[in-house]
């Protein structure tokens, strides 16, 4: 329909959809890592036939707390996974370093991440498509189901992230008036009259700001 009735639009991928494509596929990855190690401690801690004090051999082993802290770490991670490189705290970037000391392909994975988006900050088009050629490349190679499904899509629609940087588009400010408006709804849930939800509709979402009465001047003559 599209095509049809505007021939000459152009079409472009917004880049808060090609993050958020990598960054499902980073809880992904996390998910993974978190049941591998899950598992792996599970399997080091030896059930005890009875309760009670451990008989000889049902002592725990000295691996199983470790094996256990570090699958705990990796799920502690999640919030840390889907920030940026600047919005990391200390403690967050101290769990990434973790990660990368490990040698641990979910570090590699949020490299990846962080390397898709400096493609959408880069200074020109010439720039982007060669950090873009090179990013696919090198996650074709990472050996990360998860993460080599987002080059198929990305690859699919490589002249349409070119065209978004190229025209400076972007729909943060329409999913952020999306967000807000969903909040909204469900703030409004229980409302009697749905005048009161467009009117906190459009209090939310739009620039205007009505003066309350509390906040007018008191009049002169009257202590405030």
């Amino acid at each position: 329909m599209v095509k049809r009735w505007c021939p000459n639009a152009e079409w472009v991928m917004d880049p808060f959809h090609v993050v958020s494509r990598m960054n499902d596929a980073l809880d992904g990855v996390c998910r993974e890592e978190w049941q591998v190690a899950k598992r792996a401690a599970r399997a080091a801690t030896p059930r005890r036939r009875r309760p009670g004090w451990p008989s000889a051999g049902d002592e725990t082993p000295p691996d199983s707390p470790r094996l256990a802290e570090a699958a705990r770490a990796i799920k502690g991670t999640r919030l840390a996974l889907v920030k940026g490189r600047e919005s990391l705290t200390e403690s967050q970037r101290a769990k990434l370093d973790n990660l990368k000391s490990a040698g641990s392909r979910l570090f590699r994975a949020w490299e990846l991440k962080e390397d898709l988006r400096a493609v959408f900050r880069a200074g020109g088009v010439a720039e982007a498509e060669r950090l873009l050629d090179d990013w696919l490349h090198r996650v074709a190679h990472c050996r990360i189901p998860k993460v080599v499904e987002v080059v198929k899509k990305v690859r699919r629609r490589r002249g349409d992230i070119l065209r978004s940087i190229s025209l400076d588009i972007s729909k943060a400010r329409v999913e952020s008036i999306n967000n807000k408006i969903k909040v909204t709804v469900k703030m409004g849930y229980g409302f009697r009259n749905t005048d009161n939800l467009i009117a906190l509709l459009m209090l939310r979402c739009s620039d205007a700001r009505p003066q309350l009465p509390w906040d007018q001047p008191a009049p002169i003559g009257k202590a405030a």
